[in-house]
């Protein structure tokens, strides 16, 4: 199929009720076109997004495609429908800037000007929070990640550029690559791609604990490598849960993961440094946090302090 001049954003979905309503309106004007494919979510993120379907079809496509083992093959079903010639390969955690210097549409301007067939692919740095919109997580050490690989996810406030918007060509492709999801492009095109001078989204990773824990046992289960033993990450969690955390329980797994391995280790997140917040974001902070980490007993702890539903698009 020829592909029309335009964006496609193929947002991957699990349980992101928290953060995918703003996700969705941040790159509405951005995309020509937004594929949401949910991979078995069991919260109100299926609900949120058929609503915005519902009303903007023309615009929102949604799949519910539970069985799909890994996110990268999440990208790939996306991708098989999608119609236009840029691919953004974004997440629902992700909410764009729609103001000021930082606004993701001056990205759209470039892409849709049309002036050259270059770059094929353009990578932008990313700002972070996580576990609430105050935190992040620590700098990580010079040459490599954390030393422990259970806070590998736990990502610092400043992330430097990494590929995320594609030229399609025949035979592009999403693929897992050890522990990353990745993609196939020429090999030709690595080195090519135009580096954007400054972040045009906001990596907000406010989630339950359950779902860091999955994503952190996530990233160990590809880089253990053994998907014959464990086909699924399902497998693989059953395999080490108990020994790791001496519980067969998710939810008391997950509260362990987030007491040894996140809590200790937020630092507080300094725009003066990192950059203002988006002001989709913002409008979370002020209407709809979600959660707020607090200290009691000289400890760490994260309360649920939700307000109101924002307003959609």
């Amino acid at each position: 199929m020829k592909r029309q001049p335009g964006i496609s954003v193929l947002i991957a979905t699990q349980n992101e009720e928290a953060t995918v309503d703003a996700c969705i309106r941040s790159f509405f004007d951005f995309g020509d076109e937004i594929i949401v494919v949910d991979n078995g979510s069991t919260d109100d993120t299926k609900d949120i997004v058929r609503d915005f379907e519902r009303r903007h079809p023309d615009k929102i496509r949604f799949f519910d495609a539970p069985d799909l083992p890994d996110l990268h093959h999440n990208r790939q079903y996306a991708l098989e429908r999608s119609r236009f010639q840029w691919i953004v390969r974004g997440d629902a955690d992700f909410i764009a800037y729609t103001s000021g210097d930082w606004d993701i549409a001056h990205l759209r301007a470039f892409l849709r000007s049309g002036k050259r067939r270059f770059p094929p692919a353009i990578a932008v740095p990313i700002v972070n929070v996580s576990v609430d919109y105050w935190h992040t997580g620590p700098p990580r050490k010079p040459g490599g990640m954390q030393a422990n690989l259970d806070r590998w996810y736990l990502t610092p406030a400043y992330t430097s550029s990494r590929v995320r918007l594609y030229r399609h060509f025949p035979g592009f492709r999403f693929q897992r690559r050890g522990r990353w999801e990745a993609t196939r492009y020429h090999l030709a095109y690595r080195g090519l791609a135009r580096i954007w001078p400054n972040p045009v989204w906001m990596h907000c990773t406010i989630k339950p604990d359950i779902h860091h824990f999955v994503r952190s046992e996530r990233t160990n289960w590809r880089e253990q490598g053994d998907f014959q033993r464990f086909p699924t990450l399902r497998d693989y969690i059953a395999s080490i849960i108990g020994e790791k955390y001496g519980t067969t329980d998710m939810d008391a797994a997950a509260r362990i993961y987030m007491e040894r391995h996140i809590f200790p280790y937020l630092i507080p997140y300094d725009e003066s440094q990192h950059g203002a917040y988006p002001a989709i974001v913002r409008e979370l902070m002020r209407d709809n946090p979600v959660y707020r980490i607090s200290e009691r007993n000289g400890l760490r702890v994260r309360d649920r302090v939700e307000q109101k539903t924002t307003a959609a698009t």
